[in-house]
This record gives structure tokens, sequence and C-alpha cells, in this order.
């Protein structure tokens, strides 16, 4: 029996592909940074993007090539208990490069919240102090140390801790790098809060959609690097029906694959079975949870514009939902920085998540 090759598409959130479209300018600017000395802005970076657009997937692949660099990376979700995270990936990934003794000061340190506890009696100290100390003894050894935080939240004061901390560990020059991901309402919050004003200086990439050009070439160099081939057709509807979405390439490369991993050859058939398949998973992996998110005249603004074709006049919106021009432009502001629809000429919107459209017309949300 012959052994077929697995599949090597991913659609799982965070999981870095075998071939990254569309981003390889974006990792080298920040790779370039983390070889650069301490202050090139690139060092403090923020994703933004909606749900499925790869900020996870970045994250991952910047932390893997700055370990292959020789940096320390920490890679936490901004959760309670997320201090206390980074402490125990430090202690772990930095052991061979701490003096026992401060790699015994780290272990005794129970972080609560935004509370700090050792257990010994020992002088007082704070998180920031005690990673001051541990980032001095990487930098001594020529290791930078890089922190990514995923789903970055305004309510959260463990990431102020970080950021207010982070922002004096670069004022004294060391070697360390931030990296954030998160929604934009969610970003546009955090940066508003004055406690993390520091963001406002961070550099800011939006996850846009990727060209039809890296879509195809991404997909035929993953197949192929898996010993497969793959149809000129069946890659253009591909990089059609992906709409430049990191998740839905995935999906789609990840079904299409699916339906002959005998034959040699990914056919265009094959990309048209792949793209229901990865239609009914956007439903309920991306769609539903965005949708689910929104307020009731922000759904009622996307149902809307989902009854006609698009570009959509804004002032023909407001009519349809019985409001004011001027609350229509305030819902429109919102959606626009969720990235679920997008600005075209002056008063017109359309939408940018893909596949939405049908998903509301549908009525799967109900």
């Amino acid at each position: 029996m012959v052994k077929l090759a697995h599949n090597p598409f991913t659609p799982t959130f965070g999981c870095v592909p075998p071939e990254l479209a569309g981003r390889d300018t974006l990792i080298t600017d920040i790779l370039e940074g983390l070889d650069n000395a301490p202050g090139d802005p690139n060092r403090a970076t923020i994703f933004v993007g909606a749900r499925g657009t790869g900020k996870t997937v970045l994250l991952t692949a910047v932390a893997e090539r700055a370990e292959m660099r020789g940096w320390v990376s920490v890679n936490v979700t901004d959760r309670y208990g997320m201090l206390s995270e980074i402490i125990v990936q430090l202690r772990q990934k930095a052991s061979h490069l701490l003096t026992p003794e401060t790699y015994s000061w780290l272990s005794e340190i129970h972080v609560h919240g935004v509370g700090f506890t050792r257990t010994k009696e020992e002088a007082p100290s704070t998180w920031r102090a005690d990673m001051t100390k541990a980032i001095g003894e990487l930098n001594e050894k020529d290791t930078g140390l890089l922190i990514t935080v995923d789903e970055v939240s305004a309510q959260s004061d463990e990431l102020s801790v970080l950021i207010d901390s982070f922002q004096h560990f670069v004022r004294e020059r060391r070697d360390v790098a931030l990296l954030l991901a998160g929604l934009p309402h969610n970003v546009s919050t955090l940066i508003d809060v004055d406690a993390t004003s520091f963001l406002r200086r961070a550099f800011k990439h939006s996850m846009d959609q990727i060209s039809a050009t890296d879509t195809s070439y991404a997909i035929k160099e993953t197949v192929e690097g898996a010993g497969r081939g793959i149809a000129v057709d069946a890659l253009k509807v591909a990089a059609d029906a992906s709409e430049g979405y990191a998740f839905l390439i995935q999906l789609l490369g990840y079904h299409a694959w699916r339906q002959h991993p005998e034959r040699g050859v990914i056919t265009l058939k094959d990309m048209e079975q792949a793209v229901a398949f990865a239609r009914d998973d956007m439903y309920r992996m991306v769609l539903e949870p965005t949708v689910n998110s929104l307020s009731e005249r922000e759904l009622e603004f996307l149902t809307a514009m989902a009854e006609g074709e698009g570009p959509h006049r804004v002032s023909d919106i407001a009519g349809l939902m019985g409001i004011s021009e001027n609350n229509a432009t305030k819902i429109r502001a919102r959606l626009i920085e969720q990235e679920i629809i997008g600005a075209r000429r002056r008063g017109f919107v359309d939408f940018d998540m893909p596949m939405i459209r049908d998903y509301l017309t549908k009525g799967q949300y109900i």
C-alpha cells in the first residue's frame, strides 16, 4: 500500500504554513529591527486585523525566526496570569543564560493579577525590576528578549504593566522587542488609554488582503513542496475564492488536497469542491463569531448592504434603516474599523470580509 503524503495546509489558528503568503516584507522589516540596535521602531509593532487575517500566524512566524537569530522569545495571550506566564517561559527558555541566583529568584515569583509575591522573605521588588535584571543578563550574553502578546485588550491591567515596563526597557536601551496583535476595535481602544499611550508611537500594521499573485504562489509552492502538482485553473479559482484572506487560503488548499490525495495533481474540480467545504468552515469558524459580536444596529447596517450589489451609498443604507445619514456614518466607521467593510469612492462602502454577504443573505446568523 502506497503511503499518501501528509496534507501540508494548516487551517488552524496560529499554525505557521509552509509558505506564508504576502507577509515577507513585513517579516523582513521586523527581523531587521531585531538585528539593528535597541531603539529601532520595528521593535514595537502591533498587528491589527479581523479574525482569520493571519495575526497569530505572523506572531508565531516572527518568534520562530527570532529564535533562529539567537533571541529568546516568550509568547503569551492577553489573559489573567500573563505576567506569570512570561516569567515561566523565560525561566524555561533562558535557564542556560541566567545566573543561578537570578534563575532561583525568578522561580520564587508568584504574580497574582498585577500583585506580586515571593515564596521566601526577600527585599521588596516589582515585576519590572526582576525582568530588568533577567534581561540585563541575557543582553550581557548578546541575547535579546522578544515578547509577543496575542488578543490584546484595553481592559487588561497586566498588559498595562507590561507596556509600561517595556517603555522603561526601551529608555534603558535594553535589547528587547514587543509584538502585539489584536482586533481593530480592541487595538484602537487600547491605544486611546492613557496608561498605554506609549503604543501610539508603535508601528501598526493592518493585515491587508493578500494579492492574487501571492496567493497563487503560496498554494503552488506548498503543493509542490509536498510532492504534488496543481492545475493552473485550480489556482485561479483558489485565488479568486480566497479574496486575499489568509485563513481562507489555507482552508481552500486543505480541502482541495483532501479530495483525491492519491492523485498527483489537484484539479479544477477538486478546487471547486474545496470552495464549498471552505465556505462552511468560514461560516462556522469566522463569520458566526464575527456577526455575534456586532451590535444590533451594526448588523442591521450590514444586512441592508447585503440586499444589493455594492458598492453601496451610505445615504441609501441610512434610508433603508430609517436613521439619519450622520448616525449611519458613525456605524460605517465602526464597521470599517473592524475590517468587515471598506470605504470605496466618497460616500460609498462595500464588504471587505470574504463570504459575509452570502452569509448574511442566507440568514445563517439567525
